[in-house]
C-alpha cells in the first residue's frame, strides 16, 4: 500500500486535490463522474489526482474491463483545460510523459505502441486512456495503469503479454517507484500542456513501429485493417497503406505487428 502522506506531499506542486481509495470500480469512471458533476453543478476544480490501490472494473480502450488487483499503479488526473488545441494532442502528450516517467525509474528500453501503450521487450508495461468533456467548460482526464509488482494475464488479447517493473528491474521499493512515476508524469505532463512540441517529438521518436512493416489494426467499430505502416501525421493519426489505398486512422488497437 502506497505511503499516502508521502504521496500527497510529493504531488502538491502539480495538483490541488488528491483522492486515494483502497478500491474503486475504476479510477477512469470515477474521474468521468467527477467531471460530469463539476460541469453540471458549475463547481470550480483544480487539477485532481485520483488513485486506487485496486479496481474491481478497470477500464481500457474499446470499453474493455478487468479486475485490477493490488500490485499495480492505477490513477487518473482531471484537468480544466485552458487551451482547446491541446485536446487532440493528449494521447501523444500522455504517452510521451509516461514514457519519460518509466525511464526515470530505471527502465532503459521502453517503447510506445501506437497510440499510447508502453511496451518493454514487446510486453505491455502500462496503458493510457483519455476522455474529454465538452460541457459548459472543457475538462479532460488522463488515466494511467502501470504494472509495478505484478504482471496481469493478458491472454485474452491476441499477440500481447504483460510485464512489470519488478520483472524488468528486479525487487525494489514499490512505493519509491510509484511516487517517482507519478511525480515525473505530473511534472512533465503539466509542462507539455504549455509547450507540447518537445513531448510530441518524444512520442514520435519512441514509437516502436518502423515504416514498411506490416501491421493489423482493429478499429473501435470492430473493423479489421491490415497493411503497411506508413508513419503518423502531425496530429498523431496512424497511416496505413492498404490494398485500397492510404488510410488515416484516429484510433484503434494494433493487434499484431512484427515486434509483438
Amino acid at each position: 500500500m502506497i505511503d499516502r502522506d508521502r504521496l500527497i506531499s510529493a504531488v502538491g506542486t502539480w495538483v490541488g486535490n488528491c483522492l486515494i481509495f483502497d478500491q474503486l470500480d475504476s479510477t477512469h469512471l470515477f474521474a468521468r463522474r467527477l467531471m460530469e458533476q463539476v460541469d453540471t453543478e458549475d463547481i470550480p476544480i483544480s487539477p485532481t489526482l485520483i488513485l486506487a490501490e485496486s479496481q474491481s472494473g478497470g477500464l481500457g480502450r474499446a470499453q474493455r474491463t478487468w479486475s485490477s488487483e493490488s500490485g499495480g499503479l492505477y490513477l487518473n488526473v482531471v484537468w480544466s483545460m485552458t487551451d482547446p488545441s491541446n485536446i487532440a494532442q493528449l494521447p501523444m502528450l500522455a504517452a510521451a510523459t509516461i514514457h519519460q516517467a518509466v525511464t526515470a525509474v530505471g527502465v532503459e528500453d521502453a517503447a510506445i505502441k501506437w497510440p499510447n501503450d508502453i511496451l518493454v521487450g514487446g510486453r505491455k508495461l502500462g496503458g493510457i486512456l483519455i476522455h474529454a468533456l465538452h460541457g459548459t467548460r472543457l475538462l479532460a482526464t488522463v488515466g494511467v495503469g502501470i504494472n509495478i509488482t505484478e504482471a496481469p494475464d493478458l491472454s485474452d488479447l491476441p499477440g500481447l503479454a504483460a510485464t512489470s517493473l519488478a520483472d524488468i528491474l528486479g525487487p525494489g521499493d514499490a512505493d519509491e517507484r510509484s511516487i517517482t512515476l507519478i511525480t515525473t508524469f505530473l511534472e512533465r505532463f503539466t509542462k507539455s500542456l504549455h509547450n507540447p512540441g518537445p513531448a510530441v517529438e518524444h512520442w514520435k521518436t519512441h514509437l516502436i513501429h518502423t515504416e514498411g512493416e506490416t501491421i493489423s489494426l482493429t478499429t473501435s467499430s470492430g473493423e479489421s485493417i491490415s497493411g503497411i505502416y506508413a508513419g503518423v501525421n502531425s496530429a498523431g493519426h496512424l497511416m496505413i497503406q492498404t490494398e485500397d489505398g492510404l488510410k488515416t486512422l484516429t484510433g484503434g488497437d494494433i493487434v499484431e505487428d512484427d515486434r509483438s
